[in-house]
Parts: C-alpha cells; sequence; structure tokens
C-alpha cells in the first residue's frame, strides 16, 4: 500500500501514519484503522507553537476516512458484510466486481463503491453476507439473472463449483 503524504504547518512532508481505534459507536463497541498525522501542538488559548511537542491532526480527507471506518465497523458489527469479504469472495471464485453487482440485482458497479468506499446500507450489507456465506443463493440469483447470457451463467456456475 503506497503511503498517503500530508503536508505540515511549516510545508514540511510527513506520512500518513495509521493507530488502531476502540471506540463506542451507536452504543456498540467497534474497532477501526484510524489515519491521523503529527505535527507541532499548538496552544488553543495563544496560537502558540510548541515545536518541542508534537501531536496528531487530521486532515479534512482522513476526517471523512476515519468517520467512514468507524461506521464500516459499526456495519460489521451489526451483521454487515465487510468489504475485505467481499473482495476475498470475489477472488476465490475469480468474479468480477461488476458481475456480481448484476447477479445480486444492484447496478453494476455497486460492489466496486462498496469495496472501496464502504457498506452504506446495514440491509444490502447483510444480504450480500447472506447471499455469500451460501453458494446456493448465488447460484439461484445466477440463473434468475437476465442481464447476462447462458454461456456466462455457466462459466460462473462453474467457478463457484471450482470447475473453471
Amino acid at each position: 500500500m503506497e503511503v498517503k503524504k500530508i503536508i505540515t504547518r511549516d510545508g514540511e512532508v510527513t506520512d500518513e501514519l495509521y493507530r488502531d481505534v476502540e471506540k463506542s459507536y451507536k452504543g456498540i463497541l467497534v474497532q477501526y484503522k484510524e489515519s491521523y498525522y503529527l505535527d507541532y501542538a499548538v496552544d488553543e488559548n495563544s496560537g502558540k507553537v510548541d515545536k518541542t511537542k508534537k501531536e496528531r491532526f487530521y486532515t479534512k480527507d482522513q476526517v471523512d476516512r476515519n468517520i467512514r471506518s468507524k461506521k464500516n465497523a459499526y456495519m460489521v458489527a451489526m451483521g454487515s458484510v465487510s468489504p475485505e469479504e467481499i473482495k476475498q469472495f470475489r477472488g476465490r471464485y475469480h468474479i468480477p466486481a461488476s458481475i456480481l453487482s448484476i447477479v445480486l440485482g444492484f447496478s453494476k458497479n455497486t460492489i466496486s463503491i462498496i469495496e472501496t468506499e464502504g457498506i452504506s446500507n446495514l440491509t444490502t450489507g447483510r444480504f450480500i453476507k447472506v447471499c455469500m456465506n451460501n453458494i446456493n443463493i448465488i447460484h439461484d440469483y445466477i440463473n434468475i439473472c437476465n442481464a447476462i447470457d447462458d454461456s456466462k451463467k455457466e462459466e460462473l456456475h462453474n467457478r463457484i463449483r471450482g470447475i473453471a
């Protein structure tokens, strides 16, 4: 994974850092990875910079990603599939995200969006998890999918059965 770079208030380039966090979200204790960077401490009252001490700071992008990470951890704690589980499932059976989206009845890019941005809806996350945990459901959805032709359906069935 490429390390993101952050520019400090002095114009210095520093690496984005990560830490494991455990917080309560909607009454549920969740664990997730938080991104931040270190910069010199600032006295809140005077605005004076203390160059002897560094503290955690967050860019707007990091705050947004941290909020999504916490929300994803909550969704997983509530029974949703994680983006990593979807990636592993697709990798195991060599199914493109666009095809899995179509088979499950979503728009073409839904699975790709979930993998990059996380689950946005608990019902969707639970549905995907149930389908992935029961291969027979996936086979049923492949059979009733009108958006792919019969040869593609057979190819998908074979991949899932481990024949391809």
